[in-house]
């Protein structure tokens, strides 16, 4: 579990990160169908996460096979939904600072 410094620098990291690559997940597809949103809107509330949206990381990755610790938080949507969050940290891919979001749904989707 991280302290409240290292979860702002990862905040930090995502806010000023080149790219977010939202993986195109059903679960991922079907939260922006049912809720309206778009991709865009998707990164801009990932972008804008808070310390008190942390749940817990950095953590290894269920998927060995890929690098890379996740965070997760989640993030109450137009006081209607949770929505559950997974980020990978960052790396850096042809000079720019990527962050991959494995999840960004509604919790229990």
């Amino acid at each position: 579990m991280a302290d409240a410094e290292e979860i702002k620098k990862f905040l930090e990291t995502v806010k000023t990160a080149d790219e977010i690559d939202i993986v195109g997940t059903n679960k991922n597809r079907k939260t922006r169908y049912e809720l309206g949103l778009t991709i865009g809107d998707q990164e801009e509330i990932i972008r804008n996460l808070e310390v008190h949206e942390y749940i817990s990381g950095p953590e290894e990755d269920h998927d060995r096979t890929k690098e890379g610790k996740v965070w997760i938080f989640k993030h109450y949507y137009k006081k209607e939904h949770w929505l559950y969050i997974k980020l990978k940290e960052a790396v850096i891919v042809k000079n720019k600072k990527k962050i991959k979001c494995l999840s960004c749904h509604i919790d229990y989707m």
